[in-house]
């Protein structure tokens, strides 16, 4: 039997509320897209609804293009790791300052369920 592959990205408020931490399931992961300069969004579906996770970083980019792509290239790769690392990869820990190799240019994440999404 595969073992399942799961994100995780914590806020940095402590991870003791509904929104300060997350576990994704790789599967779920549905887009990764650009915000304005300094964010970006992950879709991700739980049961029957879409949530999303913003995320936030310098505008220190411009020169080299929006902080999206590294982002997405993390999240293929974690998703797409090979057997030796199945169950939970720390993407972006913000309690623990953990990052996934590349990521830690993010300054800060906010965690949307059932569309409550306010940009």
């Amino acid at each position: 039997m595969k073992t399942k592959k799961y994100l995780y990205f914590a806020t940095g408020g402590g991870a003791d509320a509904t929104t300060e931490s997350v576990s994704v399931l790789a599967d779920d992961i549905c887009t990764v897209v650009p915000l304005a300069a300094g964010s970006a969004l992950m879709y991700y579906k739980a049961g029957d609804t879409i949530n999303a996770i913003k995320f936030a970083f310098a505008d220190t980019m411009a020169s080299t293009g929006h902080g999206v792509g590294p982002l997405a290239k993390a999240i293929a790769e974690a998703c797409n790791a090979g057997p030796h690392t199945d169950g939970m990869t720390d993407m972006v820990d913000l309690d623990n300052n953990i990052f996934y190799p590349g990521l830690s240019y993010i300054t800060g994440i906010d965690i949307f369920l059932d569309h409550q999404i306010d940009f």
